[in-house]
């Protein structure tokens, strides 16, 4: 079988920009509506983004984006807004409901050029571009297998991955046309996804309180096994700015532990307590993704932001907006 190699998307002008800035990690806190910011060992926390900056509320992923901006699903309030990466002040809205938009909860930025935003209450995935924010009403990926999207993600091959939070199972559709190709597994409340190392396809079961993982068979059906367990409700899940284990935030418990990649076994957290209450999804931002405070500007309007693409596969298939926001 075939294993995937990482690759980088690389914008060398920000590269020189960011060449000496520290690896860090963005985490949402569901329940006290904020973004936090740690080193890379877990250390130095500080808020970022403060309660309710811009009309924050419920915010879910964090990222990077192109124009060097900090972008947040705010899905308490239905938008995308945007705030300055280095100091945290708010900068503006991104995408809201005028597009459709619904209690977005994961996005990804492409290098096609359009950012993809899991919109769980109309349950479908919707893509803008990158640069304007316009949505392309053309192009939808939603299917009545799939209920409450949440985390996606992308294999080498370009086919979108989707987690169903309240149908217990995953997803697969063709970026290109939206078209829907499988659906997959049980994952109980399946949240955040990412593509190990292995090519295994990685999975936060919040009411399972497990990571599940989902491999390429030689007949091509997706094994599912367990590559966790003991967690709090688990949500987020991403591998560590050294790469050496699987970060997961568990948002019963207040904390992102951290976990050996050969066989899942706890390691020691990376963090607990202190300035989490709720952390949801989250962040690995690594050197060549930190702006540094001159940089953010500098790098406005280039298009490409350097952010290291997993390694991944493609597995193949065995053949309402939320009641309560109460959790992730």
């Amino acid at each position: 079988m075939k294993i995937l190699r990482r690759r980088l998307l690389p914008t060398a002008a920000l590269l020189l920009a960011t060449l000496d800035a520290p690896a860090q990690v963005l985490v949402s806190d569901y329940n006290l509506g904020r973004i936090v910011r740690y080193a890379a060992d877990g250390s130095d926390p500080a808020v970022l983004v403060a309660p309710a900056a811009g009309g924050l509320d419920q915010p879910h992923r964090a990222r990077i984006g192109p124009d060097g901006l900090l972008y947040v699903a705010s899905a308490g309030s239905d938008q995308i807004l945007r705030f300055q990466a280095d100091t945290g002040a708010y900068h503006d809205v991104f995408a809201d409901t005028t597009s459709g938009l619904d209690y977005p909860v994961d996005f990804i930025f492409r290098p096609d050029g359009f950012v993809y935003v899991s919109s769980q209450a109309n349950n479908a995935i919707l893509r803008y571009s990158a640069a304007t924010g316009a949505r392309d009403f053309g192009w939808i990926a939603s299917h009545p297998s799939l209920s409450a999207p949440s985390g996606i993600a992308f294999d080498d091959a370009g086919n979108l991955y989707v987690s169903g939070r309240f149908s217990y199972n995953l997803a697969r559709f063709d970026a290109a046309t939206g078209a829907h190709e499988l659906t997959f597994g049980d994952v109980p409340f399946a949240l955040g996804l990412v593509w190990s190392p292995d090519s295994r396809l990685l999975v936060a079961s919040g009411y399972g309180n497990t990571v599940e993982a989902f491999s390429a068979s030689a007949s091509g059906a997706p094994v599912q096994n367990t590559f966790a367990t003991g967690l709090s409700f688990p949500v987020g899940v991403e591998f560590s700015p050294s790469g050496d284990s699987l970060l997961v935030a568990n948002y019963g418990a207040g904390s992102i532990s951290r976990h050996a990649l050969a066989d899942g076994t706890p390691l020691a957290p990376f963090a607990a307590g202190g300035l989490l209450s709720g952390p949801n999804y989250f962040t690995v931002l690594t050197p060549a993704a930190v702006p540094e405070p001159a940089a953010a500007a500098w790098c406005a309007g280039m298009a490409a932001l350097s952010l290291p693409a997993l390694r991944r596969r493609r597995l193949q298939p065995p053949q309402t907006r939320p009641a309560a926001k109460t959790t992730p």
